[in-house]
């Protein structure tokens, strides 16, 4: 029999672009055999790289390929996370953490975990505490209820959700820090969580 001669095929590098909120930036590239291998890949890139402003080095957004065109991974944000180190620098003496995790979901039903960060300027318990927990879950519930997905991004990225969360918020007690420490897209697979987030409204 003739010898085959097998022909190995050499893995290539192929670019991994964001999607039109960072204006379909080249934000990575990975080393694979077929371009259709990218599908599925995660990674996270610093908002201050993606939007040239220094004051977002503390902000990372997570990505994940969705698909592929012209040998380019295309992505979708599917996180949006404050880094640790920054969150243990918020927390001061005569101040009270307040800290969360809930569920919502956006008006084109993308089912999200959100865990907002909720820092007074004094020392609070009891009844205030209470009604910041209260008025902070029904803030973000509804508001996120009347946004699409691609707009709660933008809202959160550009900081005027987490805005006007402190001004909702400011009218029960004086607050230090207002932030959104991490939201993102999670399976719908816990409705109990929902049903405890409606009794607390």
């Amino acid at each position: 029999m003739p010898e085959q001669v097998v022909k190995l095929k050499k893995k290539q590098w192929y670019p991994i672009i964001a999607p039109k909120q960072f204006g379909n930036a080249v934000i990575g590239e990975t080393l694979v055999y077929e371009p259709q291998q990218m599908l599925g890949k995660r990674l996270r890139h610093s908002l201050m790289n993606l939007t040239n402003d220094p004051k977002k080095q503390n902000i990372n957004i997570h990505f994940k390929v969705v698909d592929i065109e012209e040998n380019k991974a295309k992505t979708n944000i599917i996180g949006y996370e404050i880094v640790p180190s920054t969150l243990k620098r918020f927390i001061r003496r005569a101040s009270e953490k307040i800290d969360m995790s809930l569920t919502c979901e956006t008006d084109d039903n993308v089912f999200l975990r959100v865990k907002p960060l909720i820092i007074t300027r004094g020392d609070v318990k009891g009844v205030i505490s209470s009604k910041i927990r209260d008025r902070t879950i029904n803030f973000l519930t509804k508001a996120v209820k009347k946004m699409k997905y691609d707009e709660f991004i933008n809202e959160l990225i550009t900081h005027k959700l987490q805005a006007l969360m402190r001004e909702n918020i400011n009218k029960i007690y004086p607050l230090k820090v207002c932030e959104i420490r991490y939201a993102g897209i999670e399976a719908k697979e816990k409705p109990q969580e929902a049903t405890t987030v409606q009794e607390q409204k």
